[in-house]
């Protein structure tokens, strides 16, 4: 029983070293695809550093209104993590925090969910 206790403590972590490996543009890329076989529209704004570039998220409800959301690798039980405010803030406002963001960090990727419900990205 030990042994396969320290076989599955094993398995684990070699998962999590490959999920915590993955480039930028991988998850991208998974995150279009997957909102669009939710019937959801999402697209790319800004290119980052194909491997190593954080990733935020815009979630557009189309009524002026916006969130951002940063990708987290290492939280395993939701990536996504609210960035700044929780509630609804208008555009203008945002395009403002990311025009900041950029100014710190050039090498991030910004993608653009538009949702008119405003549903959160769980997937």
């Amino acid at each position: 029983m030990l042994r396969f206790l320290q076989e599955l403590i094993v398995f684990f972590y070699l998962l999590l070293d490959a999920l915590l490996s993955l480039t930028s543009e991988v998850i991208i890329t998974a995150f279009i695809k997957t909102a669009r076989l939710n019937m959801l529209y999402a697209y790319m704004v800004r290119r980052g550093d194909s491997k190593s570039g954080e990733i935020f998220l815009r979630l557009n409800n189309l009524r002026g209104q916006s969130k951002i959301y940063s990708y987290r690798k290492a939280n395993i039980q939701n990536y996504w993590e609210v960035y700044g405010s929780d509630t609804w803030q208008e555009d203008s406002l945002i395009n403002d925090k990311i025009k900041k963001i950029i100014s710190i960090d050039s090498d991030i990727w910004i993608l653009e969910l538009e949702d008119k419900k405003g549903r959160y990205p769980d997937f």
